[in-house]
């Protein structure tokens, strides 16, 4: 029900919801990570600030908890500081998305090593995709692909054939759109 709310923008009746759930089972670290994102997409950063204290209360261990606090910050607009957070959570969790997204913060703060290596990193580790066009894109600003990138633009459709015909074979998601990926949407 708290999804519907929200695909309709009602973002105060997805959260009072959530509440609900969360009042009588107030174990779950999924509803207060729930609870974090709808109050930042309400601009209610001090609400979200809330939540996300009690979600790292409850799961300390949760890498999540990184993206929250680069959530929060991004916000706050505090550009410095979302680095750190972001890194953090990409050490963690293997998201292509949010690679990307930090290897943008790296080109706006001038780091351009860093920018190159997790651009470089998005397309060892995906191969193809929307972020990983985006990632040849903004590492063509500071460095000439390698022969392997090179590759993957010059055989791209031998590589999404090669894709459909295992996603058909395993009934997968479609390309570029990790199951996941509409999460964080």
């Amino acid at each position: 029900i708290s999804q519907i709310y929200e695909k309709n923008a009602e973002y105060q009746d997805a959260k009072d919801i959530l509440l609900l759930a969360y009042e009588r089972a107030p174990l779950g670290k999924g509803l207060l990570y729930k609870l974090t994102d709808l109050a930042l997409r309400e601009n209610n950063i001090q609400e979200a600030e809330a939540y996300y204290r009690e979600f790292c209360e409850l799961s300390g261990d949760d890498p999540r908890q990184y993206l929250l606090r680069f959530l929060i910050l991004e916000a706050k607009d505090a550009p410095l500081e979302q680095i750190n957070s972001l890194e953090r959570y990409c050490q963690e969790e293997l998201d292509e998305k949010w690679l990307y997204h930090l290897a943008e913060l790296y080109h706006q703060a001038n780091q351009a090593d860093d920018c190159v290596r997790i651009c470089d990193k998005i397309m060892l580790m995906f191969g193809l995709g929307k972020y990983v066009d985006k990632a040849m894109e903004l590492k063509l600003q500071y460095a000439p692909l390698t022969k392997y990138q090179m590759d993957l633009v010059e055989n791209r459709d031998k590589y999404e054939q090669k894709l459909r015909r295992v996603e058909q074979e395993f009934g997968s998601a479609p390309a570029g759109k990790a199951p996941q990926e509409e999460y964080y949407d």
